[in-house]
């Protein structure tokens, strides 16, 4: 007759693999996927697809470490860079981030993250904002006759929740896309992306995403798809408070790139955090002049957090993120 433990222990062990099935199958799609994509992303398609800013990341915190995130979201920002991360969500997460690019372009970032229950699963709202600011608009004789002002939004409406044990998970993103030069265009797009943390005792996790499906803007007399990103991940904790991440990513209008970076978190008290991040992303590596490294820091009190990063881009400058967070 079995024992409660060996029910338990057979319970499981019979999750740990379905827990392998699912991340064996994910990977073998993920990777068969990556396969076609470094046959068929490449920078011939250039200025091909449409939804631009659908690429500008989010999160001071996931900036300094280069935007390798793909394996070790976990909170508001997951909607951006892998959803199924909202399913580790233990507790209410918000977070708003701000960014000035060059001249009067701006670009802000809303997300807020709940999760319900380990059987319902964690859902999600985010909106991306970018604004071009105000442009002259000239006539054929190159006289200004007014001016318009180019502006890009994106609500995400998310869903994750834990699949074969609380160590996977999986989720979908819809996106609802408006874009204006002076006519507007929409969109519907999904993302679905899947984590697991069921390696070395979690101390090793792992991500995939694909982003941006099905998405075409359809402008009064012009059509332009969104462009399809996919995402391979991993992260390592080397300590409790010292956090690893690489990711692999390949778009669907240029070549494959990479990301990876690194958080150190140092307690001061039981209230106070502060975070050190240093990151690279090797997407600009083909601008002119210094640009790919990225450097932040954060500070966390009691629910509430701050963090900044600074991101060189050539000779076009550099950008400061700075984002606000609260988990409750």
């Amino acid at each position: 007759m079995k024992t409660i433990n060996s029910i338990k222990m057979e319970k499981k062990m019979t999750n740990k693999m379905k827990g392998k099935v699912i991340v064996a199958l994910a990977a073998a799609f993920l990777l068969s996927f990556s396969s076609a994509a470094q046959a068929a992303f490449r920078d011939k398609d250039t200025g091909t697809r449409g939804g631009q800013f659908l690429k500008l990341p989010v999160g001071a915190k996931a900036i300094g470490m280069g935007e390798a995130a793909t394996a070790i979201a976990d909170d508001a920002n997951a909607i951006y860079y892998n959803v199924a991360g909202l399913a580790f969500l233990d507790k209410k997460s918000g977070e708003y981030m701000f960014s000035k690019y060059v001249e009067e372009t701006s670009y802000h970032w809303v997300g807020f993250g709940m999760p319900i229950s380990e059987t319902v699963g964690s859902f999600g709202i985010g909106f991306q904002y970018f604004s071009a600011g105000d442009i002259d608009e000239t006539n054929i004789s190159a006289a200004k006759v007014g001016t318009f002002k180019p502006t890009d939004l994106a609500v995400n409406l998310a869903y994750a929740r834990h699949l074969f044990g609380a160590e996977n998970s999986v989720g979908v993103n819809m996106k609802i896309i408006n874009s204006k030069i002076k006519e507007s265009a929409t969109a519907v797009a999904f993302d679905l992306g899947v984590q697991t943390r069921m390696f070395m005792d979690g101390k090793l996790l792992l991500g995939g995403a694909v982003q941006n499906l099905g998405g075409t803007l359809k402008y009064e007399t012009e059509k332009t798809k969104l462009p399809i990103i996919l995402k391979l991940g991993a992260g390592y904790k080397v300590m409790e408070n010292w956090m690893t991440a690489l990711d692999i990513v390949f778009p669907e209008d240029s070549s494959a790139n990479f990301a990876l970076g690194t958080d150190y978190k140092h307690m001061i008290s039981d209230d106070l955090a502060l975070s050190g991040r240093l990151g690279y992303n090797s997407r600009n590596n083909k601008v002119d002049g210094f640009n790919g490294v990225s450097i932040g820091f954060g500070a966390t009190f009691q629910i509430a957090s701050l963090d900044y990063a600074w991101m060189p881009l050539g000779d076009l400058g550099s950008t400061h993120r700075v984002s606000l967070g609260v988990k409750f």
